[in-house]
């Protein structure tokens, strides 16, 4: 398997984890109080755009000619670490 399809096959999965992660997230904001509420869904906008912005970035992988599979990677992995660091700031904030 090459590096590309490594990178497209890490990213999707993360994707996939993230999309269940924002539903446990909107359950909560359903489910909670209303100052819950409103933190969960202020949250979950901002990570379904850096979602949108991961899916944007893996459906622009093998389109791009100047760009090397490590400077797609390193962007990929700057949009996941904000989406890491967005979902655990969520979840904190509604505990």
């Amino acid at each position: 398997m090459d590096k590309e399809t490594e990178l497209v096959e890490k990213i999707s999965a993360q994707i996939v984890q993230w999309e269940a992660e924002i539903d446990r997230l909107n359950y909560r904001a359903e489910n909670g109080s209303e100052q819950e509420k409103k933190a969960c869904l202020a949250q979950i906008e901002l990570l379904q755009r850096k979602r949108e912005e991961a899916q944007a970035k893996l459906q622009g992988m093998g389109t791009e000619n100047t760009d090397t599979v490590e400077d797609i990677k390193k962007g990929a992995h700057g949009v996941m670490d904000n989406v890491k660091s967005g979902l655990r700031d969520a979840i904190l904030k509604i505990k």
